[in-house]
């Protein structure tokens, strides 16, 4: 009897000591899975989850690890997206300013701070009055944040800059769960500079056209009008002819010349370039104008390019230098010297038709090869000149990948140069 309850007694203690590891050990586990759950609220989706002892196999382990793999590959997917979204972001030519209810700028990308000339550093968690510097937009992006009403208006920030503006309104989810009524707000800003040029430049041409247009028209109809109302001599009525073939053949010429511009602007699909002899298109332009030239009493000259071949279109090259040795004779006083001479590259030839004319002020070099900009707009309409001329020359040569310019001084002529690709050997020897 006493055996049996000296073994019963050990029983139980060893009993209660079995019981007492176990749930120390199953206060371990809990603690461990606690501390786990803790981690990966704070962010740590790394972390994996080991059983100890007898709850190895516990569920609860599973589903932890079963979460934070699927936690991790979302979380992964989230940052490739973000990492993207960062890419895109930046790399738009749009500026994007987002800000925050509160009126602070919360994020910028790059074109924003080129427009404005200001770093990062200097927008961000900034109130948007001192970061903008203007102040209809300020205004609109405050009516924005507490309102909600979008906005769109062209904005000039510089001489040189005119951006589209529009202001979009962004309630968050943030916003939404706390039930606060404020909004924020996202600026897009699109630079519609080169735009505005274009449309001046489209509004200049068409004013342009309109009048040079003009003149011929009114002195036409001037002229019909009075033979049609008056009864005029014959050696009148021959003048006034005259005058309105004159007039009408300055009309076709100048829609001619809108026309092989507009052609040019277009495509390049008219041109066929080839090996051309240069000194056959100089030879074909002098020969044309040389009866001008002496009736102006002016001397044309061509220094010697036997075995200059180059890359072009023979006939709109012959364009070309037709165009600047006759604007050449029409500036160039009576007694007067023109000059055709070459500067041989490497692999191009510079051609330079000088002359010994009136010259061009500083202020006008930079703008001649403009669509119907002229120095002297007098003397330009008397010689029967479109004004384009100078244009048609500069597309031509762009449409052979060379380039156009030129040097001048008032009363010491003018320099006008183009280039051109060169060739090796001749005509003769390719063709053999």
């Amino acid at each position: 009897m006493i055996g049996f309850l000296v073994g019963f007694a050990v029983a139980v203690v060893l009993c209660g000591f079995i019981w007492l590891w176990q749930g120390r050990r199953r206060q371990a586990f809990w603690q461990y899975v606690t501390d786990a759950l803790r981690a990966i609220a704070s962010g740590n989706y790394q972390i994996h989850v080991y059983g100890v002892g007898g709850d190895a196999d516990h569920p609860i382990v599973k589903s932890i690890n079963d979460m934070t793999r699927v936690i991790q590959q979302h979380v992964e997917e989230l940052s490739q997206e973000r990492d993207v979204l960062q890419h895109i972001l930046h790399s738009m030519t749009t500026g994007v300013v987002y800000i925050v209810g509160g009126g602070r700028v919360q994020m910028v990308n790059e074109a924003a701070e080129r427009m404005f000339r200001k770093p990062a550093e200097r927008w961000l968690d900034r109130e948007h009055w001192g970061v903008f510097g203007h102040y209809h937009l300020s205004a609109a992006i405050d009516n924005a944040l507490l309102f909600g009403t979008t906005w769109q208006s062209e904005l000039k920030l510089r001489d040189d800059l005119t951006v589209e503006t529009r202001l979009i309104v962004i309630q968050s989810v943030r916003r939404r769960t706390s039930g606060d009524s404020g909004y924020d707000a996202l600026v897009l800003l699109t630079d519609v500079s080169e735009w505005r040029r274009l449309e001046r430049m489209r509004s200049e041409f068409v004013a342009n056209v309109s009048h040079e247009l003009k003149t011929p028209i009114a002195s036409i109809r001037g002229f019909a009008e009075t033979l049609l109302d008056e009864d005029v001599d014959e050696p009148t009525q021959h003048s006034f002819l005259q005058t309105i073939y004159d007039e009408s053949l300055r009309m076709s010429n100048l829609v001619s010349d809108l026309l092989e511009l507009s052609k040019l602007e277009g495509t390049d699909r008219d041109l066929h370039p080839g090996r051309v002899r240069l000194p056959d298109i100089i030879a074909g332009a002098l020969h044309r104008l040389q009866n001008e030239a002496s009736r102006r009493e002016i001397e044309l000259i061509a220094d010697p390019c036997d075995d200059l071949t180059v890359w072009g279109d023979q006939d709109k090259l012959l364009q070309v230098v037709l165009n600047l040795v006759s604007n050449a004779i029409y500036y160039t006083p009576e007694g007067g010297q023109i000059r055709i001479r070459y500067d041989v590259l490497v692999d191009r030839v510079k051609v330079h038709v000088t002359d010994s004319g009136i010259g061009i002020p500083p202020e006008h070099i930079e703008r001649v090869f403009e669509r119907f900009y002229r120095v002297d707009r007098d003397r330009s309409r008397a010689s029967g000149g479109t004004g384009l001329g100078l244009a048609i020359v500069k597309h031509i040569i762009g449409a052979h990948g060379g380039e156009v310019g030129v040097s001048s001084e008032p009363g010491r002529g003018s320099d006008f140069w183009f280039t051109l690709s060169r060739l090796e050997g001749s005509l003769q020897e390719v063709n053999s």
